[in-house]
């Protein structure tokens, strides 16, 4: 139960991975430069009550109009006494009209219930096919309509589109819908202008930065008989701090969202080394 919620959490917040990550390219506050193609690695680290909970490891590749993404989602310190995570998952999208479109987006590994694997093929915006999702969902699950599926993002494209707002328009306005293949979210967010990013653990990047306020609602998916479900559904405020690294552009430095039954959960950005 603490690793579903966990990696929900992460799908939100990109919504944050989270999750919670980003596209690189080579830009200038002024707009986006015509660079064929950047890839760069980035580490997040993620917090819940002050513990250490998941690493997050990155590899973004763009071009002006497509991307490529290749993600790990790992149990980090003391957490991984309490619950196992290790996942790995890829997409690949483009850009049309200011907005990511996935292509197919695949997310595989384990935890301490055994092995899962999702294939959802979103053919570029066209609509959503979920081709594989094991282990199948039970009968104790809200089947997800074919309009909470439809034109949905998974958890990296999500960050993808609002990065590529944030460096095309200097605004993160955005509004999608989110999907794990089992429930669906609706996701808002909206510029707040610039703030004092709040100090971090291991991130060195401080000092002011684009803030995003956001907010994600399960609309759909809900355990049928959860004693849990208005809690669940209810409205989970959060915030996302774009910071513009020098030599890169603006990554998502830090993300703080809130859970109604875990509290806040904090994304942080590592050092990116020289060279990346």
């Amino acid at each position: 139960m603490m690793k579903k919620n966990f990696f929900r959490l992460m799908g939100i917040a990109c919504g944050l991975s989270f999750g919670f990550l980003d596209i690189v390219h080579a830009q200038s506050t002024g707009g986006m430069q015509t660079q064929e193609n950047q890839s760069i690695k980035l580490v997040y680290d993620i917090y819940n009550k002050g513990m250490h909970v998941i690493t997050v490891n990155a590899n973004y590749s763009l071009t002006p109009t497509t991307y490529k993404v290749k993600a790990n989602f790992a149990s980090a310190g003391m957490a991984s006494l309490v619950f196992s995570l290790n996942t790995n998952a890829t997409v690949d999208g483009v850009f049309k009209n200011g907005h990511a479109l996935p292509g197919t987006y695949q997310s595989i590994g384990k935890d301490k219930n055994g092995k899962f694997k999702l294939v959802m093929n979103s053919n570029y915006g066209s609509k959503t096919d979920i081709t594989t999702l094991e282990p199948a969902p039970g009968n104790d699950r809200d089947v997800l309509t074919p309009d909470q599926k439809t034109n949905s993002l998974d958890v990296l494209s999500a960050m993808a589109d609002l990065i590529y707002k944030v460096r095309t328009t200097g605004k993160c306005d955005s509004q999608f819908k989110l999907s794990d293949g089992l429930r669906s979210f609706s996701f808002q967010s909206e510029t707040a202008g610039e703030s004092e990013m709040p100090s971090t653990w291991t991130s060195p990047y401080k000092g002011k930065a684009i803030l995003c306020k956001a907010v994600a609602q399960q609309i759909g998916g809900f355990k049928t008989h959860s004693h849990n479900r208005a809690l669940l559904s209810q409205p989970q405020p959060g915030s996302i701090w774009f910071k513009n690294i020098d030599g890169i552009g603006y990554l998502p430095a830090r993300f703080d969202f809130k859970n109604p039954k875990m509290g806040v959960v904090t994304g942080v950005l590592r050092q990116i080394p020289a060279g990346e």
